[in-house]
């Protein structure tokens, strides 16, 4: 299912909530005092020892009230301390920039975004470059998963439309996202055990999450403009979609879950387009797929 997709590396992501979710369990060490270090080694080998006994007073000592910035919008398992830890025991090392910047490597090639400076006092973790860090890559990787659950609905809507799932003898394209109670008008629904699971799962249907679906919201449009190979017609005819399905999917916050919109049809091309601020407001009154100039295509898989 496109859920399943969308599940790699999960553990690399929650290192930063990991570190602040740590933090902010701890009582306050001296207010306002982050510790320093006289060496790279010596502040991550710290890090990650108050990681490995939960102390959260240590990590926030080690980290800063900066830390309090990176609250986790989601609770941190343990699962996601004892993977890092263990990818930590696999193999890592310091990476110097100059002599002033230094990053914590793990043996997967993924470095720590918060990183290390050196300054008159010793070697310190910079929280705030470290948040900014964090967006930037919040950002990509949302924008990824994006781009794949574009392509994965379009093998959704083929999916949908191999069988006649109303029963009236006419194959077509799903409308709406979540079906209907009782009915398969969508291309979710509900399934008992043993029978035959929908082509997407219910988190495409992103209207009532703050931050959708890795950040991003969904809408099926149906019809195309001009623009669009094969010129403007409507997906619809008779109440049925099937001359085709289109997908728009926009971040649910902009510059902060996504930068770009993005959109696709059944030729399974998608294209992407900075709308910038108003990109919710622009994104969420489209209704047709029609990619101008304005719009670049992104290479195939």
């Amino acid at each position: 299912m496109m859920g399943d997709r969308m599940m790699k590396n999960r553990w690399l992501q929650g290192i930063p909530a990991l570190l602040c979710a740590l933090a902010l369990s701890g009582q306050v060490a001296a207010a306002g005092v982050q510790r320093t270090f006289a060496s790279p080694e010596l502040a991550v080998t710290a890090l990650v020892d108050g990681v490995a006994r939960n102390d959260g007073a240590e990590v926030r000592s080690i980290l800063g009230i900066q830390s309090e910035k990176l609250v986790p919008l989601d609770s941190v398992s343990l699962d996601d301390r004892l993977a890092f830890l263990a990818a930590w025991a696999q193999g890592h090392r310091i990476l110097e920039d100059g002599d002033k910047v230094a990053r914590l490597e793990l043996s997967t090639g993924w470095t720590l975004p918060i990183p290390l400076v050196h300054t008159s006092q010793g070697w310190v973790f910079d929280t705030q470059a470290g948040k900014a860090e964090v967006r930037l890559r919040r950002i990509g990787r949302n924008e990824l998963a994006a781009i794949e659950t574009m392509r994965a609905y379009v093998e959704a809507q083929e999916e949908y439309a191999e069988k006649d799932r109303n029963g009236d003898g006419i194959r077509e394209f799903a409308q709406r996202i979540l079906s209907s109670p009782g009915k398969q008008d969508g291309l979710y629904w509900p399934t008992a055990d043993g029978e035959p699971e929908s082509p997407v799962g219910p988190l495409l249907e992103t209207s009532d999450l703050k931050d959708g679906y890795h950040g991003y919201r969904f809408r099926i449009l149906k019809a195309q403009g001009k623009a669009a190979p094969g010129g403007a017609r409507s997906y619809v005819k008779d109440g049925r979609m099937t001359k085709g399905f289109a997908l728009v999917g926009w971040p649910a916050r902009y510059n902060e879950t996504g930068l770009m919109t993005f959109i696709v049809n059944q030729d399974g091309v998608v294209y992407q387009k900075y709308l910038g601020p108003d990109t919710a407001a622009i994104a969420g009154a489209m209704t047709r797929f029609d990619p101008d100039a304005s719009w670049a295509a992104l290479p195939a898989r």
